[in-house]
């Protein structure tokens, strides 16, 4: 069996190429798994998101994938960072000990901060704080789409948790008021604006420098403009009910965005995280 290496402590910050990049971030980056518990002594689990490490015992993830209002944390939950290193082989942190001791929330931030001390040599990824340049060069890492299945033991297997990234540019960074109705509007945000699209699970997964590794900003999700409305005709037929043969359909201009980390510094290092 050939054996993975894994790094251990803060990911390093040379200048090298975006695949070796992601090969280090992939050791920082976890997918968010929640255990409930339910009949029969058995457990629902449901993939809730990305985040990663930004020091060995300190976990970023969003608030909306914790304890979002439409699937709020409750007593009793377990909840799991799973990665996947190969296609079989993973780490795993457990955490059980519940919102106020190792869940930290704050929502009017989109964060959550989870503490797992059961791997003292957990590899983290580095912070940067600084102004996010227009056309910087980026990465994005998660596990959207994450999915759990079993093997014929009735044991979980990872292979379905993948490890995906993409790479582009910071198309944009400005203060904005963003409300995308979980009830805490964020307000005068900076946010970061990126030319590829974010889909379910990536939010809480880092956004960092393709050439170093540091982490710049954390997954939010996008935002819609509607832009134009053109003319079409439903050549349906029958026409569905309700609908009529002649509309105006919308035309939206579609971004994905991210939470840099300067606003949250204050959070992070009340938890010892360093630069």
């Amino acid at each position: 069996m050939t054996k993975i290496w894994v790094p251990t402590g803060r990911i390093p910050t040379k200048d090298r190429d975006f695949d070796a990049v992601v090969a280090d971030v992939r050791h920082a980056v976890f997918s968010v798994i929640r255990h409930r518990p339910a009949a029969n002594g058995l457990f629902d689990i449901t993939p809730l998101g990305s985040g990663f490490f930004v020091s060995s015992e300190v976990f970023l993830t969003c608030w909306h994938v914790i304890d979002s209002p439409v699937s709020a944390h409750q007593p009793g939950d377990l909840n799991r960072l799973v990665n996947n290193l190969d296609g079989s082989h993973g780490i795993i942190h457990e955490i059980n000990d519940g919102i106020g001791k190792d869940i930290h929330l704050y929502p009017d931030s989109d964060l959550a901060i989870l503490i797992s001390k059961s791997k003292p040599d957990q590899a983290y990824m580095p912070v940067s704080y600084a102004d996010v340049p227009v056309g910087l060069e980026i990465g994005v890492a998660g596990y959207p789409l994450a999915q759990l299945s079993v093997d014929s033991s009735g044991n979980l297997t990872i292979g379905a948790v993948v490890y995906r990234v993409a790479k582009g540019v910071a198309t944009s960074c400005y203060k904005t008021d963003l409300d995308m109705k979980d009830g805490h509007p964020l307000k005068d945000r900076e946010i970061i604006e990126v030319n590829f699209l974010f889909v379910p699970g990536n939010s809480g997964g880092p956004i960092f420098d393709a050439r170093r590794g540091r982490v710049i900003a954390y997954v939010k999700g996008f935002r819609s403009h509607k832009i134009q409305e053109v003319p079409e005709v439903c050549n349906l037929i029958p026409v569905p009910t309700g609908m009529q043969k002649d509309y105006l359909a919308a035309v939206h201009a579609v971004y994905s965005i991210g939470l840099t980390l300067g606003p949250i510094q204050s959070r992070l290092e009340q938890f010892g995280v360093k630069l």
